[in-house]
């Protein structure tokens, strides 16, 4: 099932590279966006493309040495000053606004670039003071509350493997909409499952041997007959 998500930017947008960059810090990442693109331009291709150098430790990897190349759908434009309003747009509980942004992915999607799309859009309505929305719900969300339950898609990561199903990063994509580009093949998922290691209880340390028995007979022995005789 494809996800469609969409923020209402506030006013505060100066700087935003940059504080995108620093909040997915906070969250224990290290990522860069494409050199070409900017979070208040759409591109040719539809699309953000972020690298990423560095997940939180706790994180599963197949390969955790290998940067990513994540990518999901995203375009934005500029509200005009005599932008009107609808009954259904924009969705109940936004106000003033000065960009609005949407992203779709796909239903094949990584299970990491699902939730970077989500956590990318609720960052980008924490930062300005904006609202996020997705589709379906019966209203938006601050962008502070938004990004509290974007980290609850993180979660899944300590039993499912972040990296599965995307692509090592190489090189960038082109940005222009025409250009060709060939892709790394992706990161397999192991075909088994992921293994749990369970501890097995034992109540005592003694190991027992039959070459013990003769030595437990006689003890068992003198026991019986220092009873009988005392």
């Amino acid at each position: 099932m494809s996800i469609n998500v969409a923020v209402f930017f506030g006013k505060e947008t100066a700087d935003l590279d940059t504080r995108f960059i620093r909040a997915y810090a906070d969250l224990g990442f290290e990522v860069q966006l494409h050199p070409e693109l900017t979070l208040t331009e759409s591109s040719a291709s539809g699309c953000i493309y972020l690298l990423v150098t560095k997940t939180p430790p706790h994180f599963l990897r197949l390969a955790p040495d290998l940067p990513l190349l994540i990518m999901f759908g995203y375009g934005v434009h500029k509200r005009q000053k005599k932008e009107t309003r609808s009954r259904q747009w924009p969705p109940r509980g936004v106000g003033g606004y000065s960009y609005e942004a949407s992203s779709r992915s796909s239903a094949g999607r990584s299970d990491a670039a699902g939730a970077m799309q989500i956590v990318s859009m609720a960052i980008l309505a924490k930062e300005t003071e904006g609202h996020f929305y997705v589709d379906g719900d019966d209203t938006a969300r601050t962008g502070d509350l938004a990004v509290q339950q974007a980290v609850l898609e993180l979660a899944r990561f300590d039993r499912v493997y972040f990296d599965a199903d995307v692509h090592p990063f190489e090189s960038w994509p082109p940005v222009n909409g025409s250009s060709t580009f060939r892709w790394p093949p992706i990161i397999e998922p192991p075909k088994s499952p992921i293994p749990t290691v369970q501890k097995r209880r034992t109540l005592f340390r003694y190991k027992f041997s039959w070459l013990h028995v003769p030595g437990i007979v006689l003890i068992t022995y003198f026991l019986i007959v220092t009873l009988l005789y005392s």
